[in-house]
């Protein structure tokens, strides 16, 4: 039995014709009937009855007609499969984050190399400006930024989702004096330290709110503003969403104070890719496992 032969009893099975089913497969009617007639010899039973009408599939030739379907089709599966496979071998996936998102970004690309661990991804981080410029130029696939939707409504060639919102926090250790509050203001924290990231949206935060407070760090390492943090060297600065799942968090060692003011800014967090650029399923991946941890 070969696979051509399968293919031949289900087009014929289809088509109701020899003939017809030739010129749908491309090879020669008789070609085809000698096929059948071996298949049939090598089955030991009658596949098809040849008539003035067409070939008419007996009962034990719709048994196998059903069978040689259901092996085209696995067949079918195993090539499209192969064919992601070498796809996903080539894949190279680039995101850019604002400074204060790349740890959730990663965590979720640590799931992502579990489903898909042919694929090289790339994280980095730049300033908001650099990430819109990289993302329509095809530097980066994907962007993770904080911001408004009306700042994206005006941007044609970005498609944007919102992925969270970001809710203003301070993170402060279990020995804190603000360990206890419920929510505390910009002007409870007028005398204290921070240790907060880099970037934009940071200096926003410092300017508009804590212009007198002493910033003791100020860094993009994850790591350095955790332990300064749990060390009460300073007051971080971030959005909930971001950090509610953070091992630190989680075990005690940092506790999320909501920030309090009715005008400080709220920001969604939102993903964003080029309009003429669809994401890739390792790209719908990882940012369902983004979303997924924020959620």
């Amino acid at each position: 039995m070969h696979f051509e032969q399968l293919q031949y009893i289900a087009e014929i099975g289809k088509q109701g014709s020899i003939t017809t089913a030739a010129e749908k497969l491309h090879v020669s009617p008789p070609a085809i009937s000698k096929s059948i007639s071996n298949l049939e010899k090598e089955l030991g039973i009658q596949i098809f009855k040849r008539s003035k009408t067409g070939m008419i599939p007996t009962q034990q030739g719709k048994a196998v007609i059903k069978k040689a379907y259901e092996v085209l089709s696995k067949i079918i599966e195993l090539r499209e499969e192969a064919k992601l496979q070498e796809t996903l071998a080539k894949t190279e996936l680039k995101i850019s984050c604002i400074p204060g998102l790349t740890y959730s970004a990663f965590n979720s690309l640590l799931k992502l190399q579990i489903e898909f661990p042919e694929v090289i991804v790339e994280i980095q981080e730049e300033d908001l400006k650099k990430i819109f410029k990289d993302v329509k130029t095809g530097k980066c696939d994907i962007g993770i930024i904080a911001s408004n939707k009306g700042e994206l409504e005006d941007e044609l060639d970005l498609v944007y989702k919102e992925l969270a919102i970001g809710s203003p926090c301070i993170l402060v250790g279990k020995n804190s004096p603000f360990a206890f509050h419920e929510f505390v203001t910009p002007d409870d924290l007028k005398n204290e330290c921070l240790a907060t990231y880099k970037g934009d949206l940071m200096k926003f935060l410092l300017k508009s709110y804590f212009s007198k407070n002493r910033v003791v760090i100020s860094s993009n390492n994850v790591e350095i503003i955790r332990k300064a943090i749990i060390e009460g060297m300073g007051i971080g600065i971030a959005f909930e969403e971001i950090f509610k799942n953070d091992a630190d968090v989680l075990n005690g060692d940092i506790l999320i104070i909501p920030l309090r003011n009715s005008d400080l800014l709220i920001k969604s967090i939102y993903s964003i890719h080029a309009n003429d650029k669809p994401l890739t399923p390792p790209a719908q991946l990882f940012l369902k496992f983004v979303q997924d941890y924020w959620g």
